[in-house]
């Protein structure tokens, strides 16, 4: 980050606090700054942005408490891993006969394709091209059933997905392949469940009679600065596994989700 890169920064709208901290976030989205960089020490950041030292030193502590920053006493300060722990964002959370273990889910992916489609996720992802990628692929729970999974993400900044082989993505989180290839953890989710009829498509692919009702379950997920990045349905047979639902998402230095 230059002097006058901040220096232009501050002297937008915002308070001076905000258009740093936004800065530095720009820096980490961008991949300057990778997961455990030490970022420039408060007095560097405060001669170069000629702002005050409590200014910096604001604009670090939002970041700190976002989860994207943290403090090693005595060794400064660096980029967090920024992911929030498994307890709270794995989604796939089928539970055993004892009503506490998970699970095992193996994914399978079918295909990673570009997207210009319309469709429930363009409101969600908000991206004025209308370009996406979308990643399909069947999530086997346990051996005992599939659900059938597609997630959009918006190809200005996830573009590159599409040079991944879908092989190369078989048994890997998604979100913490966004997170190591594209500085974009997953910090907070929504999700929302439908029963109806699951379409002619999803029930072919499940091997399900038409019209066999399911569960249609949406989760949205949000990167740093509230900023969306994934719009994922997920098509689930009836059965009788009980799927354990999160709420409360905070950031954390651990933990991998789906």
């Amino acid at each position: 980050m230059t002097a006058r890169a901040i220096s232009d920064d501050v002297n937008g709208s915002l308070p001076k606090h905000r258009r740093i901290a936004d800065r530095i976030l720009s820096e980490i989205e961008s991949g300057n700054w990778q997961a455990g960089a030490q970022i420039p020490s408060e007095d560097r950041l405060a001669d170069e942005s000629a702002v005050s030292l409590g200014t910096v030193q604001r604009a670090l502590r939002s970041l700190v408490d976002m989860g994207v920053l943290v403090r090693k006493h005595g060794k400064g300060t660096f980029v967090s891993g920024a992911r929030a722990p498994e307890r709270h964002l794995r989604h796939f959370r089928f539970l055993a006969d004892d009503g506490q273990t998970l699970l095992t889910i193996y994914f399978n992916i079918l295909d990673i394709t570009p997207c210009n489609q319309a469709g429930p996720w363009a409101t969600f992802l908000d991206d004025p091209s209308h370009e996406y990628v979308r990643i399909t692929r069947l999530a086997s729970v346990a051996g005992e059933f599939e659900a059938y999974s597609e997630v959009l993400l918006p190809a200005g900044r996830f573009g590159g997905l599409l040079d991944f082989h879908r092989k190369a993505l078989d048994g890997v989180s998604i979100r913490d392949k966004l997170a190591e290839e594209f500085n974009a953890p997953t910090l907070s989710a929504r999700q929302t469940l439908l029963c109806q009829p699951l379409p002619p498509r999803v029930t072919q692919i499940l091997d399900l009679p038409t019209s066999h009702y399911g569960m249609v379950w949406t989760i949205e997920g949000r990167s740093f600065r509230d900023a969306p990045i994934t719009w994922q349905r997920v098509f689930v047979p009836p059965s009788d596994r009980a799927l354990e639902l999160t709420t409360g998402i905070m950031p954390g230095p651990e933990g991998r989700a789906q």
